[in-house]
C-alpha cells in the first residue's frame, strides 16, 4: 500500500484547510487570453483555438476520445437537468477520491468523510450542459490515546496480568500509573501503528470491544502486581479539512471538467469520450 501524507499539496483541486488532534467533530486564473491563442485548462486538458471574438473553436470529435477514467459510474442515455445533475454528483464523488486525493485508508479507524453537490441548476450549453460542483468535508486518520489509571474493575471484569503484555511502551505505562496514579500514551502515528495497539488490545482482552473509527473507545483492565489499572483507549479525530469546487460540461459524447473558475468548462480536461455511435 502506497502510504501518502495526510495534508498532501493536492493543487487546484482541493485545498486543505487544516489539521486537527482534538477528540470532537471537524471543522489561479489568468484573468483571461489575448485573442488567436492557445487556452490551456487548468486541469490539465488540451489546449483550443480561441477566434478574435473569444469564443472556442471546438472540433466534434477529440483527439483521444475514446477516453475514460473506469471509475465506474454510469452515464445516463437521456441528458436532461435532472439525469446529468445526478451523473455529476456521481462522478466527482469517485473522481475526487479516487483520483484527485488517491485516498487509500492506512488503518481500520482512517474513513473518508468529504461530500458534496451541484449548486444551482445546471445549465444548457450547446448540445449539452455546464454544472458547478461544491465539496468539503475532513479526511481522518485517528491517532490513539491510552490513558491509565488505577481503579476498581466492574463485577465479572476480565482482568489480564501485565506480564501478557507484550509491548514495553504500554507495559511501562501501566506500570508508571500503578505507582503514580495515572499515566498516559498517545501513539501519534496514523496508521499501521494504530492498528498494532488496537489489535494487541483485543488480542489481551475479551472484555475489549475493537475500535471502529473516529471517537471510539473502550477500557480492558489489566492488574499490575495486585494493583487495578483501567486502561482506556480513545480515538481521536486528526483530521484535515478540505474544500473544493469543480465545473463541468456533459454532453451525448463527452464529460470535461475543470477547477479553474476562468476558464470555459467545454474547455475543461476530456474526461470521459466517447466515440461515434
Amino acid at each position: 500500500m502506497r502510504r501518502r501524507t495526510l495534508l498532501t499539496a493536492l493543487g487546484a483541486a482541493t485545498v486543505p484547510l487544516a489539521g486537527c488532534t482534538t477528540g470532537t467533530d471537524p471543522v489561479g486564473a489568468d484573468g483571461g487570453t489575448p485573442a488567436d491563442t492557445d487556452t490551456p485548462d487548468a486541469d490539465g486538458g488540451a489546449p483550443t483555438s480561441t477566434a478574435s471574438d473569444g469564443t472556442a473553436e471546438r472540433t466534434d470529435a477529440p483527439e483521444d476520445c475514446p477516453a475514460s477514467q473506469e471509475l465506474g459510474v454510469e452515464r445516463p442515455e437521456d441528458l436532461d437537468a435532472s439525469t446529468v445533475e445526478a451523473f455529476v454528483e456521481e462522478h466527482e464523488r469517485v473522481y475526487h477520491r479516487d483520483v484527485v486525493i488517491e485516498y487509500e485508508p492506512e488503518s481500520s479507524l482512517d474513513s473518508y468523510e468529504l461530500s458534496g453537490s451541484v449548486t444551482g441548476s445546471p445549465r444548457p450549453v450547446g448540445d449539452g450542459w455546464e454544472l458547478e460542483y461544491a465539496g468539503s468535508g475532513g479526511i481522518y486518520r485517528p491517532t490513539l490515546l491510552l490513558g491509565a489509571t488505577t481503579a476498581d474493575p466492574p463485577d465479572g471484569a476480565d482482568t489480564v496480568p501485565v506480564s501478557e503484555v507484550d509491548d514495553d511502551r504500554l507495559a511501562g505505562t501501566l506500570r508508571e500509573a500503578a505507582e503514580t496514579g495515572e499515566a498516559e500514551l498517545h501513539v501519534d502515528t496514523p496508521g499501521e501503528e494504530v492498528d498494532r495497539y488496537v489489535e494487541l488490545l483485543a488480542s489481551l482482552s475479551d472484555d475489549f470491544g475493537r475500535l471502529s473509527g473516529r471517537g471510539d473507545s473502550d477500557t480492558p483492565y489489566v492488574d499490575v502486581d495486585g494493583t487495578t489499572v483501567g486502561l482506556t483507549a480513545t480515538a481521536t479525530s486528526f483530521h484535515g479539512d478540505y474544500e473544493w469546487s469543480a465545473w463541468y460540461y456533459v454532453d451525448e459524447r463527452v464529460v470535461r471538467r475543470t477547477t479553474d473558475e476562468e476558464t470555459d468548462p467545454r474547455d475543461g480536461k476530456l474526461l470521459e469520450c466517447r466515440s461515434p455511435g
